[in-house]
């Protein structure tokens, strides 16, 4: 299953962390944002 957020698409939801994390640090944790991106990533 793929993930996409932001316009981008990743083939897990890990790499999809990894890769925008950086983006979103000075507004929540690591462990925040993967629950983020988990509820708000298309998937497909």
């Amino acid at each position: 299953m793929a993930y996409k957020l932001d316009g981008a698409k990743f083939p897990t939801l890990e790499e999809l962390v990894e890769a925008l994390y950086p983006m979103y640090a000075d507004k929540m944790t690591e462990e925040e944002f993967k629950k983020y991106a988990e509820a708000n990533a298309e998937k497909s």
